[in-house]
């Protein structure tokens, strides 16, 4: 009888001891799903951030074509010398600003 109940005893032990064990194999299983699961995270956030500075570069290339395209007028300079801008307040800027036009009598 001694046995009997000693080994009802170890198998008890036993099976309470692999309950632990499944257990914690599962807590790992679950820990690297989450891991794994965090790492494609950060490399979706790497690869939006990727393609945002895509976007921001060809705007940025889209903006100077426009700039360079923009139609330019050539200015009078105060000093006699003529200067081409787009803007007016661009113009003559290293030959004393850009000469008053006289006005037009109605």
């Amino acid at each position: 009888m001694r046995r009997f109940i000693s080994a009802i005893a170890i198998a008890g032990l036993c099976s309470l001891g692999s309950a632990a064990f499944a257990q914690d194999t599962g807590a790992k299983t679950e820990a690297k799903k989450a891991g794994q699961a965090t790492k494609e995270a950060g490399k979706d956030t790497a690869d939006a951030a990727k393609h945002a500075g895509k976007a921001t570069a060809k705007g940025t290339k889209k903006a100077a074509r426009a700039t360079k395209n923009a139609v330019q007028r050539t200015w009078n300079c105060v000093d006699g010398t003529t200067d081409q801008a787009t803007l007016k307040a661009n113009a003559c800027k290293d030959h004393g600003g850009v000469k008053a036009e006289p006005k037009a009598k109605t």
